[in-house]
């Protein structure tokens, strides 16, 4: 009993040894499920300094050549003949040096290929591109290897017995005959982070013995004529040298993304509307970013950017010497000190100087991070620092909490008892916010039908009904209040739930949406139940939207509840009305997708104005993310495409194919594409269907 009470009084000191060792453990390690969230909340940094106007500039004398939209309406659609091809790497003759983000790994004919390697050749500054597989069914022939050599890095040296860069299997590289045009080559592969956004890029990878630059390096190499020093040991790359770069400690430097990249359009290169003198002494990379033939690399400042960029903005990097450094001893003394503070902090007996100071000192922190970040390109990695030290903050309260205000637990619970602990929490703060009104929040809001009750109702007993009706509403509205939400009312067969209100919730567009995926599998279990006790199934429909609303207490002075009104509100509504006229379970405003952080499967269902509004809203479906609905959702946004494109019969015959495979929202679209066939809508049309019922 007396060690117990020492224990509780030095509790402060033990808690700051707890979690200055959980943060530091973190940093060391940073585990792959956090890393998967603290990645997106870092990235904010990118977004605040844009905003600030503060972004650097990339260098100028790099520019990027781009088969773009504008190039294959022109031109035709890519790959292009190759004696047009030719003519763009002649016209870039006068470039320093010429970086492809494309490999020519397929014949075409004899006359061609030769036509592209002349090219080539003569221009004397291409570098060729080729990439890395984890996994082929052709191995890399022994010419092909011959020809790779030429490409690997020359300075190096192995501190140990083994080297820790990624080694790939396979390697897709270039035709003979270009393969030996080029001046070098260099890999134009990179690898997404946990969270599958692309944030750093190589410093090598080998492949058959031998390492390998990837492009942006051997654009430097060659661009400033300099030779990169490299040393490997078993952790991978020990040292990176060149020019004025020193990387240590690291295989990959992590991007400092630019809001502004020069584009140029291949077909101006081709046709000599950007002169060959333009492109003088500059670094060019030729890479392809027409939607549809390149690979999306979703990054920390767009979710769609072209692969090209990651090695323009890398080359901009090495160049200027302004990559994002990282620091494990900052990171460490960032945890600690941060946490000292907190623990000085806790001593105060007020708790609301407490929390003032609290999040003062979290937001300093924050600051901190921002400011290296912003002015001396550092990339702190404050989701350690901040993460624990809010547990630590949680858990120094709550000892302060069971230890000096027990009166103020019973009070809590006593008001528990017939008011949410949401509200209770709210009502702890500011006793004030129980008067009638209340504040304008931008929310998400959830109505959930059970489709068919009014029938289901005639057919069972006042008991059954009743029975039947919690057993519905009790596992769902778990799924509700699991998911942060809160729920607002019961209004019969209906529920409204809310989030983002009374408290915040940053995330509340993703959690709305994770709620409606899970309020469907649990209408599975729940069904299941029904069927072994012998009663009828259910169905629901699911509206989910997001935007601003009055959130507080409504009603009169006698009884008011907690709820939220607007149109925002009214909108929700409508489109869980939609869920029966489209056929499907759940039916989400452009609005909550727009606002959601993390991708979910969604098809576009239509652009409808509802009953009651004015502005037309998009629609959408989210799905399981299983392959069969990805290849549903796919045929489907091509039948809408035609559909809005006007293009009837074609729109017709994929929604009738989808139809006959068991998709009943497509069959809405097969008796509006024949009504529109028969009658179609008038030239001003925009695709926009109004709906006539509720």
């Amino acid at each position: 009993m007396l060690f117990l009470k020492k224990l509780l009084k030095n509790y402060r000191l033990l808690i700051l040894i707890l979690f200055i060792l959980i943060g530091c453990t973190g940093v060391y390690h940073k585990p792959v499920f956090i890393e998967k969230f603290s990645l997106g909340i870092e990235d904010l940094k990118f977004a605040v300094r844009s905003g600030l106007g503060m972004a650097p500039k990339p260098d100028k004398r790099l520019v990027i050549v781009t088969v773009d939209e504008p190039s294959v309406n022109i031109l035709g659609r890519w790959v292009w003949p190759r004696d047009v091809i030719a003519k763009m790497f002649s016209n870039l003759s006068q470039a320093s040096i010429v970086g492809l983000d494309i490999v020519f790994s397929e014949h075409s004919d004899e006359k061609s290929d030769e036509t592209l390697a002349d090219s080539i050749a003569n221009s004397g500054n291409v570098i060729l591109g080729f990439f890395f597989r984890g996994q082929a069914t052709e191995e890399t022939t022994e010419q092909a290897i011959d020809y790779l050599e030429n490409c690997a890095y020359l300075n190096y040296d192995v501190q140990g017995k083994s080297v820790g860069v990624k080694e790939f299997p396979y390697a897709e590289v270039n035709i003979p005959i270009v393969a030996e045009s080029g001046l070098t080559c260099a890999s134009f592969s990179t690898e997404p982070d946990a969270d599958g956004l692309y944030r750093n890029y190589p410093l090598a990878y080998i492949h058959k013995g031998y390492i390998f630059p990837p492009l942006a390096v051997q654009m430097m190499r060659y661009g400033l004529n300099k030779d990169a020093d490299l040393v490997l040991n078993e952790k991978g790359v020990k040292s990176f040298k060149i020019d004025k770069v020193n990387i240590k400690d690291d295989s990959y430097f992590r991007l400092n993304y630019y809001d502004d990249v020069q584009y140029i359009s291949a077909y101006k290169v081709i046709n000599g509307e950007v002169p060959p003198s333009f492109f003088k002494d500059k670094m060019v990379i030729v890479g392809v970013t027409e939607v549809g033939i390149y690979d999306m690399r979703p990054t920390p400042i767009d979710a769609v950017t072209p692969g090209v960029s990651l090695h323009y903005v890398a080359l901009s990097n090495l160049l200027n010497n302004e990559f994002l450094t990282t620091s494990h001893i900052y990171d460490y003394s960032s945890v600690a000190l941060l946490m000292l503070v907190i623990f000085m902090i806790s001593y105060l007996r007020k708790q609301h100087y407490r929390i003032i100071l609290y999040i003062g000192s979290l937001a300093a922190t924050l600051a901190a991070s921002y400011a290296m970040f912003i002015f001396g390109n550092h990339w702190q990695h404050e989701f350690y620092t901040m993460a624990p030290s809010a547990l630590m903050i949680m858990t120094l309260e709550s000892f302060a909490f069971f230890t000096v205000e027990r009166k103020a637990k019973e009070v809590k619970k006593a008001f528990a008892s017939y008011v949410s602990p949401e509200l209770v929490e709210e009502i702890q703060k500011d006793p004030d916010k129980l008067k009638l009104g209340g504040e304008e929040r931008f929310i998400t809001i959830m109505f959930s039908d059970i489709r068919g009750f009014t029938t289901l109702s005639e057919k069972l007993t006042a008991s059954e009904l009743t029975s039947m009706l919690n057993k519905i509403h009790d596992p769902m509205t778990k799924v509700v209040l699991r998911n942060k939400g809160m729920l607002d009312k019961y209004i019969g067969d209906a529920m409204m739930a809310l989030f983002n209100t009374p408290l915040d919730l940053p995330d509340h567009a993703d959690m709305a949406v994770k709620t409606a995926l899970e309020l469907i599998r649990t209408l599975h279990e729940i069904n299941g139940r029904f069927t072994e006790a012998g009663l009828p199934n259910i169905d629901v429909g699911v509206g989910v939207n997001s935007g601003p609303a009055v959130c507080g207490n409504m009603g009169s002075t006698v009884r008011f509840e907690y709820t939220a009104i607007g149109d925002s509100v009214n909108l929700a509504s409508r489109l869980e009305g939609l869920c029966k006229a489209y056929k499907t379970r759940i039916v989400v405003s452009e609005y909550t997708l727009a606002h959601c952080k993390q991708q979910y499967l969604s098809r576009k269902l239509d652009k409808v104005r509802v009953k009651g509004k004015k502005e037309p809203v998009e629609i959408y479906e989210v799905m399981e993310n299983t392959p069969e609905n990805r290849e549903l959702a796919e045929k489907f946004h091509q039948g809408l495409d035609m559909y809005f494109a006007r293009n009837f019969e074609g729109a017709l015959a994929v929604f009738a194919e989808l139809e006959t495979a068991g998709d009943p929202t497509s069959s809405v679209f097969t008796e509006r594409c024949r009504e529109y066939i028969e009658d179609a809508p008038p030239a001003e049309w925009d695709g926009t269907y109004t709906m006539k019922t509720k």
